[in-house]
């Protein structure tokens, strides 16, 4: 716990993001020197940038690297766009659309050779960023990213008779590795209760319904850009064997990592362990790292000690 009066480094900003002919205004927080290499962090649907608080404040990152957490529009602090009837239809994320932001964002904020590293919808975008825009990011991290989620595109996810934002909370708890600590679970849980209506819904269009790479994995260009697809051991939406199966696929280029004891929202879920196993992957990609990454990284593998410890759990033979 942080001493009273201490003053986090993290600063917000605004920045105007031109994203198909439409100005738009994106609000973001970062931590780092501006002249380090930049990693730009995507939240997971529906939800915002707080979900990186844990790492902008990881001091052995932020003494190398220029974190960066934005708010998609419609998001957090990034308001819907004021040259638009916005309000005249629903709110509805496509691949074109998310990498198109994306783009734009790292454009307007003139980052050189970034890292971009998302999760769950922001890892699964990582599989359009490496095919249409291999040559804008130094190397592309996708955590819980597989080449197809289908099934949660819900009509009840906005639903006037439902009360979405609990039920959008509690459909994430499940998500969560039991062992992860309770108090930033139900943080995470507390971030998915701030989303305007309407929202959850729209970016699982695209992570449901737009995003399907299954027939399309020989076109992700990871031999130009470095592909790490990081899933989580207790996420069942997109689980270590589907990310092994799409680093597979796309083959030179991409590698698949198992995080043991931790599930779909690993950043804000157990940001010790995930900042950690983070070093590991980052130490890869600037060739700091001696050694090739296992096919599982553990919390014994980077020291970190579980409270509680992992309950009992049996798995399959295969």
């Amino acid at each position: 716990m942080a001493e009273q009066g201490t003053i986090e480094p993290i600063t917000g900003k605004y920045v105007h993001v031109e994203i198909g002919g439409v100005d738009h205004r994106i609000y973001f927080e970062e931590n780092g020197p501006e002249d380090g290499t930049p990693i730009l962090c995507q939240h997971t649907a529906g939800n915002n940038c707080q979900e990186w608080r844990h790492l902008l404040t990881d001091e052995e990152i932020t003494e190398d690297y220029r974190v960066i957490a934005h708010d998609l529009p419609y998001h957090g602090k990034s308001v819907p766009p004021t040259s638009q009837s916005w309000w005249e239809e629903d709110y509805k994320m496509t691949g074109k659309q998310f990498t198109e932001t994306l783009v734009a964002l790292a454009d307007a904020l003139e980052l050189e050779d970034p890292i971009y590293m998302g999760s769950s919808m922001g890892g699964n975008i990582t599989l359009e960023l490496a095919d249409w825009y291999p040559d804008r990011f130094q190397a592309l991290i996708g955590l819980e990213c597989g080449a197809h989620s289908p099934g949660f595109y819900i009509d009840w996810l906005d639903h006037p008779e439902v009360n979405t934002t609990e039920v959008n909370a509690y459909s994430c708890w499940g998500l969560m590795a039991p062992q992860s600590p309770e108090e930033t679970r139900r943080e995470t849980m507390y971030l998915y209760e701030q989303g305007a209506n309407g929202v959850f819904k729209g970016d699982l269009y695209y992570y449901s319904v737009d995003h399907d790479y299954r027939d399309k994995l020989d076109q992700v260009k990871a031999d130009e850009c470095p592909l790490y697809i990081v899933n989580g051991e207790y996420d069942y939406l997109t689980t270590p064997e589907d990310g092994k199966e799409t680093a597979e696929g796309v083959g030179d280029g991409a590698v698949a990592v198992e995080m043991a004891q931790i599930g779909h929202f690993p950043m804000s879920e157990h940001p010790e362990l995930f900042n950690a196993y983070l070093k590991e992957i980052l130490g890869d990609i600037t060739g700091d790292r001696e050694g090739d990454l296992p096919s599982v990284l553990t919390p014994d593998d980077v020291g970190i000690e579980l409270h509680p410890p992992a309950p009992a759990r049996e798995k399959s033979a295969e």
